[in-house]
């Protein structure tokens, strides 16, 4: 492993360190105040720069993280909020929506708002406000290589409902800079059912500025998605100062995949000398959104790996556009984040 720019094997680094919490590790906690009490954390440092903090209360997602010091996610104004305080439907997901590096969307529905088939459904489904069971954090070597793993299960289901299971897996190595997410999605019941994932990446400042650009390899097209941003779509790849009454916009990012089938979009601040960079397979996530929302307070760019446009399940049924998991499917989302120097 790299630490410090050195290389080490397992026996040079144990030489020099008492124990390897002195150099990495998962730290589990309870938020003890405030309207996040009660709710397990686990901080991670892989050694490299880079801590972040998983949420098992609220559906595994990424809160802080920092990255050489800088802060890398956005945290909202509301906070942690403990899941007994999340309450579902309509816009009441902006009352609790903590932001953070990751929140996760769906898992039966996610974008606006709607009714389908005499069903009313909330901003972004269940997915965020889900508690995780079988919760685990291991660490361990693999040859010189220090492994931190953590997983959890989440469930949305409803008595004559879904029975939906998703377990994830989050995984660093010391001394790298890159958080691996693998999610399995599967149909534990016995009917069909409607399947639509969001992966609502967020991200503020100071990484996002006047002098951070958005990369896109690959990129074939950007398509706004209303008139507000086509105002917007010379400026999609700059961000402005921030801005009085700002109009949020949202922007289609048409992606090609390299030859292992990932697709790729990122934040680079040269001012910082740093890039964030999201890697997603694009087979299972063929959609990219960018949310672009610099308001005062509100300061941040989403990159948002998805399944189908954040319009609702009504209008993606409507459109031939809404997925299915069949009894007993599984659908398989790998996402990496990557953080370089540039």
């Amino acid at each position: 492993m790299n630490l410090w720019n050195k290389t080490y094997t397992k026996t040079e680094l144990m030489k020099h360190v008492g124990d390897i919490s002195a150099v990495c590790g998962v730290r589990r906690a309870i938020l003890d105040d405030g309207p996040g009490r009660g709710m397990r954390v686990m901080d991670v440092d892989t050694g490299s720069g880079l801590q972040f903090t998983v949420l098992p209360d609220r559906g595994m997602d990424l809160s802080h993280c920092q990255y050489k010091n800088y802060p890398i996610g956005f945290i909202s104004k509301t906070g942690h909020v403990a899941p007994g305080l999340a309450t579902y439907g309509g816009q009441n997901f902006l009352r609790y929506f903590t932001g953070g590096l990751l929140t996760t969307c769906g898992y039966t529905h996610h974008g606006a708002s709607c009714t389908d088939e005499g069903r009313s459904l909330g901003l972004h489904g269940y997915a965020t406000m889900l508690v995780s069971d079988k919760t685990s954090a291991r660490e361990y070597w693999k040859d010189d290589n220090y492994i931190m793993e953590i997983e959890g299960m989440m469930r949305e289901a409803e008595m004559f409902g879904e029975n939906l299971i998703l377990t994830r897996t989050i995984e660093a190595s010391a001394g790298e800079s890159k958080i691996k997410i693998t999610d399995k999605l599967e149909n534990a019941g016995f009917e069909t059912q409607p399947m639509m994932m969001l992966y609502h990446f967020n991200f503020g400042h100071p990484l996002v500025g006047p002098s951070t650009q958005l990369v896109a390899p690959g990129r074939a097209a950007i398509i706004p998605r209303d008139a507000e941003a086509t105002k917007g779509i010379e400026r999609a790849d700059l961000f402005e100062s921030p801005t009085h009454r700002y109009a949020e916009q949202v922007f289609y990012h048409d992606l090609e995949p390299d030859k292992n089938g990932m697709a790729k979009a990122g934040l680079c601040n040269p001012e910082l000398g740093i890039a964030v960079h999201v890697n997603f397979n694009q087979d299972a996530l063929p959609y990219l959104i960018q949310w672009k929302q610099m308001g005062e307070g509100d300061y941040v760019c989403g990159i948002e790996p998805a399944t189908n446009k954040p319009e609702g399940r009504d209008v993606a049924r409507k459109n031939g556009e809404l997925g299915f998991l069949q009894p007993g499917e599984t659908k398989v989302f790998k996402l990496e984040l990557e953080f370089e120097d540039i």
